[in-house]
Parts: structure tokens; sequence; C-alpha cells
């Protein structure tokens, strides 16, 4: 049985080392050498041997099977490039997050209220409960965690601003053809409710 919905727990958005890792392929690494150097705690600055790891594996799941230029963006691209085509990653494997901009954000931002706040992501998250079973068997504390993942995974992409504790501003995006296109090979549905955000 496949599980629709993982949650946003164990794994942040990991925009620095996406794009190192991604500069590191550029330059002719490979993973087994990339894994080596995690194994050794050299490849993302300081930090213990298995957290190393943990973020390569992570990054490994959201960029290997990439066409190498979607790998040259996420290398050499300008940030907001970087940091959408990253969340184009993440929604990939993260439904949960591409619904809550489906189903919360963006109808938000077509009524013109502007912010989202805490208390939306939790009565997302409990409507979810009830519709999808993969949600319903979450213990309260991944539940927690996912609820302030989708906000901050947002904030981090550049979709959503932090204007007071538990509450967020919409920000406008305005995609360059190359980067609409990009997001588009990865992750449809997010590009086309991206577009909506303008």
């Amino acid at each position: 049985m496949t599980v629709r919905y993982a949650a946003l727990t164990n794994v942040q958005f990991l925009m620095p080392e996406t794009t190192l890792t991604a500069l590191e392929l550029q330059g002719g690494e490979t993973w087994a050498s990339l894994r080596q150097a995690a194994r050794e705690a050299r490849l993302y600055g300081p930090g213990k041997a298995n957290s190393q790891l943990t973020i390569l594996t992570a990054v490994k799941a959201r960029v290997a099977g990439l066409e190498p230029e979607l790998v040259k963006l996420l290398a050499s691209g300008s940030l907001e490039e970087r940091q959408l085509l990253n969340l184009a990653l993440v929604t990939r494997q993260k439904q949960v997050l591409l619904d809550f901009l489906a189903e919360v954000v963006v109808p938000a931002w077509q009524r013109l209220h502007r912010h989202v706040t805490d208390a939306d992501a939790r009565a997302f998250l409990t409507h979810k409960a009830e519709q999808e079973a993969d949600v319903a068997a979450w213990t309260p504390a991944t539940m927690q965690k996912t609820r302030g993942n989708l906000t901050r995974f947002l904030q981090d992409a550049g979709v959503l601003k932090e204007v007071r504790k538990g509450e967020y501003e919409m920000v406008a995006q305005y995609l360059t053809p190359t980067i609409k296109e990009a997001v588009s090979q990865v992750s449809p549905r997010l590009a086309l409710l991206l577009e909506q955000l303008k």
C-alpha cells in the first residue's frame, strides 16, 4: 500500500545543502563520492557524519534523476529560481504541502486575503485527517511538527513571510520563463498554483 500523505517531520527545506550538492554534481562529483564526504563529515561544513548522511539521503531523494539543466539551475540559478525549484522537488514527495497551497493559500489569495496563520494550517490538517487515513494515523506530535513545517517550508521557498508569530503574509510570485518551465517539469500542479499567486 502506498502512502499518499507523508508527514513533514524529519527533514527540512535544505536550500543551502541542495545548492551545494548540485554544485558538486555539476563539478563532476558522483553520489558515491558525496556519500564518502558526508561519511567523513566534510560535505556540509561542520556537523556530525550521521546528520550529514541524513541530509545527503534527503537531498538525493529529491535531486537524483533530475535533468542536467535542472541540476544546473539548482546550482547556479537566482535565489528565487533555486527556492521554487526546490519547493517543486519537495512537493513531489510531500502531497500535504501541495494540498495546503491548493486548498488554503491560493483560495485565500483569490479572495484578496493576503495572510495565512498557524490556525489555518491546524484547521487544514484536521480536515485532512477526516478525509485521509494516512493523516488520521499521525500522532499528535507528528501533526504538530507538520503544521509548523507547512508554513516554514513556504517561508523558505519565498511564498510566505512571517509578519508576527503565527501569522504569515503571502508573497506574490512572478515566474521567469526558465523557472516556470523547470517547475512545470518537476511538479506541474505546483506551477499552476504559483501562477495564481501574482
